[in-house]
């Protein structure tokens, strides 16, 4: 067993222990009181209740902790090379925790998984979202996952009803543009919301298999079947079904367009692409405005597949305070640990949980849980699986391919390809 993570329960050996003795009339010389730990770790924004619980339960066990949260401000690996690295970081599976396993910079959680019965609880499709060579690298929390939020006072004005198939989705977009509303936002100035188009257009295509490979490296941006996925999102920006303004538009901007922040302001379309993680800058007047429905159906001979953002804890291999920092993972992967999240997790309307009781789960993350539960293949976002030395060309290519198609001007999609391919 992992020598550092069987530290994890010292606390608890030590107080059974000091009660044996005292019940035998031992124990005579007091506990030596540990020295002030300050343990730093870095988090995402909007969880900060869920983890103001985890926190008050870890101080009861461990009151000469200090934990000390912050939010991100900088990349991860900005974090992780610095001097020293927080003691815990709140991670997503992608290409920045896949670099961290292969520079050995992260403590392996495998033992700890199995010895609070993580690997029981966690299905097969999302625990393979961080397994490395069979092996599992933080703890996770929560998921969200993605689809169409739709503006539901435009949806019932008009009679529309949420489609299942690509033939039903381009028909209501094609009513929604002839009744004068744009049918889709997207944030074309930030691509981490926006390339879900890439995802799911490319899932929808060719299959869960074939987008894992594109994930991973392996495919070619001029591939002709990456090519055809290109061809299908610059179709529909070239029939007016996009914003024209949402090549500059940032993620925040795009979801106001269909979810106006007051009631006298009329949307500006009346989807758009996105997950519960961006939602949460929304006032909840402007979430109650939106329903959803799953990406459409292009190919039903393709397996069924979610984009999923999964979350968890990670231990930097040279934490300050590596042995608090695994038992405070230690806490957060135990049964009382995994319900308190997940009370908590649910009810932010974020995230779902790993774990607990899915059925008293809020409506809009139930609806997201049935959701990842019929997936039979589940990815990270494309954004996510990508070097942020790639982040640059991938906003130009979202810029080129809102505006260009359809504006009379030329739309070279084999030198953007080019460009793309390049700049891997």
């Amino acid at each position: 067993m992992n020598t550092a993570i069987s530290r994890l329960f010292a606390p608890l050996s030590l107080l059974v222990a000091s009660l044996l003795l005292s019940a035998c009339g031992f124990g005579a010389q007091p506990t030596p009181t540990p020295e002030p730990v300050t343990l730093r770790y870095v988090t995402f924004a909007g969880l900060d209740a869920a983890e103001q619980a985890l926190i008050n339960a870890f101080r009861t066990s461990y009151p000469y902790v200090t934990v000390a949260p912050e939010t991100y401000n900088r990349a991860p690996e900005e974090y992780l090379v610095s001097t020293p690295p927080p003691d815990l970081m709140l991670i997503t599976p992608g290409e920045f925790l896949d670099g961290a396993i292969d520079r050995n910079a992260l403590v392996d959680l495998s033992d700890l998984w199995q010895q609070a019965g993580v690997d029981e609880q966690v299905a097969g499709a999302l625990a393979a979202l961080s397994e490395r060579d069979g092996k599992q690298y933080y703890v996770p929390t929560g998921y969200n996952w993605n689809g169409i939020y739709y503006n539901k006072q435009i949806f019932e004005q008009y009679g529309l009803e949420a489609p299942r198939t690509w033939d039903e989705f381009t028909q209501l977009a094609e009513t929604l543009w002839l009744e004068g509303i744009v049918p889709f936002s997207v944030s074309g100035g930030d691509p981490f919301m926006g390339t879900l188009w890439l995802d799911y257009l490319n899932l929808r295509l060719n299959g869960p298999a074939f987008h894992q490979e594109f994930l991973a490296g392996d495919v070619p941006y001029d591939d002709p079947r990456l090519r055809t996925v290109f061809e299908l999102w610059a179709s529909l920006v070239e029939k007016g079904y996009f914003l024209r303004t949402a090549a500059t538009m940032g993620i925040d901007d795009a979801l106001a367009a269909v979810a106006p922040s007051a009631a006298s302001i009329t949307p500006q379309a009346a989807m758009v692409l996105s997950g519960p993680a961006f939602l949460g800058a929304l006032a909840p007047a402007q979430r109650e405005q939106l329903g959803f429905f799953p990406f459409p159906i292009l190919d039903a001979a393709q397996p069924p597949a979610e984009v999923v953002m999964s979350i968890g804890y990670m231990v930097p291999s040279s934490a300050p305070h590596r042995d608090e920092a695994l038992a405070f993972a230690g806490l957060l992967a135990s049964a009382d640990g995994r319900d308190l999240m997940a009370q908590d997790i649910a009810g932010s309307g974020l995230y779902a949980p790993f774990f607990g009781d899915m059925d008293a789960l809020p409506d809009g993350v139930r609806q997201g849980v049935d959701l990842v539960q019929s997936a039979q293949a589940l990815t990270v976002p494309y954004y996510m699986s990508v070097p942020p030395s790639m982040w640059a060309a991938l906003m130009t290519m979202q810029r080129r391919l809102l505006t260009e198609p359809g504006s009379g001007q030329v739309f070279d999609l084999d030198g953007l390809l080019a460009t793309l391919e390049a700049a891997r």
